[in-house]
């Protein structure tokens, strides 16, 4: 883009380029006032490009602040009558209750378990596209990516249908036939809810490890090939250790979600008394409320993820793991043996049939029976579920509008937040930036339904409660990162040269973001629109707590309705499940990536 020219005279000045300044008139004190004035212009100017993209870090700082201090100081808050005095009684209450210990220690099994369940199926699955030699790699390295795009809670009412004790496909099927018991495998306890779990978020970390294992140099392999180490010395010390970082942050990020989610234990461990943390947090607003323990129990939560990002963070930091060369080089397939190449299409198989096929089967099956008994009767089809959760049941019509409009109207001002802090991260790497840039990222490790105990304790006497605002304000506050994230990582592959040429052209922080960023930056504005449009759709943690009459989504609806027919929740799954495929469908034809 060429600089700009810039030709005076005593009248007038021009500024020749891109977003070209208009002659105007120059006031007739000389050169010296001419150039105090273009002096100013560009101090307005660099002030735009600062204060614009700040107000973007500012708004995202209050949405992640507000509910944080609300439950922070609720937590230390007793009523009194006249007011309210500060106290520790909420968590020496909360310490000295047994089922707090009970709600910890089953969360911790089932967080670890499936955050090591989801690293070891998410490597291998990210191995077995990216450096083998099976056939249909490119199939399964799409196929492998629908279960991050379809709602955990589904997934878990999906299996409930496939191993209920005396309604489950798979028990009338294979089991009976057996002679198994119908206990042999109990969906409803804690390895149901790890096994779910590990389905559901195998993705994030397949996600995580698909970049560097693309970008690795086989020679960091080959040399220890070289020296004489095996296959399986070379992936212990070569290989996993350079994806540390890809693999930690994977892990972190699944324990932290599948710890703090509601859905999956709401369906599969309540049922049974099992005690969980977002269940136990729940229990404690249902009537008579208890907001001071619950506050407490929040804050124990947020303290704790805080501490293990951090802790993270430093660790990695301490380390290096270069995975790229400067030396040219073109990753290669490994070339597997029969037997071996047999076994990974029969575990990519395995893993695409337990996720996908066969969820989406048993949800058709039971969304089209008009009584469900574990066996799909063709006598017994109908249309009947589908026509009362779309035209007879206004709690569905209603939800499905509600979840419709937060996904629209999140994601995109999710998307615009992101613009405006990825624009501002990019422009400084001092230690406020840093500071900043960790602070934008504190809701990815926040559970869902701790943020809506925090915007419910923010805004309960406020006229945004009980209204669709407060949960798209949540919505908003608790998935921004994401999106900050995504469009951060293509913005650091734009030269500052590009916006530099605007801006000495006499363009405006406006016209240089329109004309130059935007299009550069678009395919991950596109993925984060998406992204966020799919999260929306499905969430339920962050909904369950502010939700009123009249503002239930579709999450919400789901678990309404399973307190009245295994058949309308499944036809409501599927209208979601295609709802969230059509996302996922969006994004393969845009060919936008969620990689980054």
């Amino acid at each position: 883009m060429p600089a700009a020219c810039v030709a005076g005279s005593r009248k007038h000045l021009t500024v020749v380029g891109p977003g070209a300044i208009t002659p105007q008139p120059i006031l007739r004190r000389g050169r010296g006032v001419t150039i105090a004035a273009v002096s100013i212009a560009r101090k307005k100017r660099a002030a735009s490009q600062i204060i614009v993209p700040a107000i973007g870090v500012i708004l995202g700082i209050a949405l992640i602040a507000g509910p944080f201090v609300a439950t922070i100081l609720r937590s230390v808050s007793v009523p009194t009558k006249g007011g309210s005095v500060l106290s520790l009684s909420h968590f020496i209450a909360l310490f000295g209750d047994h089922r707090f210990y009970d709600a910890v220690g089953n969360t911790l099994l089932y967080g670890f378990s499936a955050a090591i369940l989801s690293c070891l199926m998410g490597s291998v699955l990210a191995w077995i596209v990216t450096r083998t030699d099976i056939p249909g790699r490119g199939m399964f390295e799409v196929l492998n990516l629908v279960p991050f795009f379809l709602s955990p809670y589904v997934g878990a009412v999906s299996w409930i249908y496939l191993l209920a004790p005396h309604s489950g496909i798979l028990r009338s099927s294979i089991f009976t036939p057996l002679g198994l018991p119908p206990d042999f495998i109990d969906i409803y306890s804690i390895g149901g809810v790890i096994w779910v779990l590990s389905l559901f978020y195998t993705p994030y970390v397949y996600l995580f490890l698909l970049g560097p294992m693309r970008h690795m140099d086989p020679a960091l392999e080959d040399a220890a090939r070289v020296h004489g180490a095996s296959f399986r010395e070379t992936l212990r010390r070569i290989t996993l250790p350079l994806l540390a970082p890809a693999l930690l942050s994977g892990a972190l990020i699944v324990f932290i979600t599948s710890a703090g989610l509601f859905d999956v234990p709401l369906a599969l461990a309540a049922p049974k008394g099992i005690r969980t943390i977002p269940t136990e947090i729940y229990g404690l607003l249902q009537y008579p409320a208890d907001y001071g323990r619950a506050s407490a129990f929040g804050t124990v939560v947020m303290v704790a993820t805080i501490i293990l990002t951090i802790e993270q963070r430093r660790f990695l930091s301490r380390r290096r793991f270069d995975t790229v060369t400067g030396k040219g080089y073109r990753p290669r397939a490994v070339r597997l043996r029969p037997l071996g190449r047999n076994c990974a299409f029969l575990i990519e198989l395995l893993y695409v049939g337990c996720s996908v096929i066969l969820p989406v089967m048993a949800l058709l099956m039971v969304s089209f029976s008009s009584i469900w008994t574990g066996a799909l009767n063709t006598k017994a089809l109908t249309l009947h579920n589908y026509s009362y959760v779309l035209f007879d049941y206004d709690l569905t019509r209603t939800a499905l509008q509600n979840s419709v409009i937060l996904a629209v109207t999140g994601a995109t001002i999710g998307v615009v937040l992101a613009v405006l802090q990825a624009d501002y991260l990019r422009r400084g790497r001092g230690r406020m930036h840093t500071v900043i840039d960790a602070l934008l990222s504190v809701p990815l490790g926040i559970p869902g339904i701790i943020l809506g105990l925090g915007f419910l304790i923010l805004f309960i006497k406020t006229p945004l409660y009980a209204t669709l605002w407060i949960i798209l304000i949540a919505y908003v506050a608790r998935f921004f990162p994401f999106a900050t994230r995504g469009i951060s990582a293509l913005y650091l592959s734009i030269n500052p040269e590009l916006e530099q040429s605007a801006r000495a052209s006499g363009g405006s922080w406006a016209q240089t973001m329109w004309w130059i960023v935007l299009p550069l930056v678009r395919p991950a504005i596109i993925a984060a629109w998406l992204m966020l449009f799919v999260i929306f759709i499905r969430e339920l943690g962050a909904t369950i707590l502010l939700y009123a009459q009249g503002t239930e989504t579709i999450s919400v609806a789901l678990i309404i309705l399973s307190e009245r027919s295994f058949g309308y929740v499944a036809a409501l799954a599927v209208i979601q499940l295609i709802l969230l495929l059509m996302a996922f469908a969006l994004f393969r034809a845009t060919r936008s990536s969620i990689v980054q």
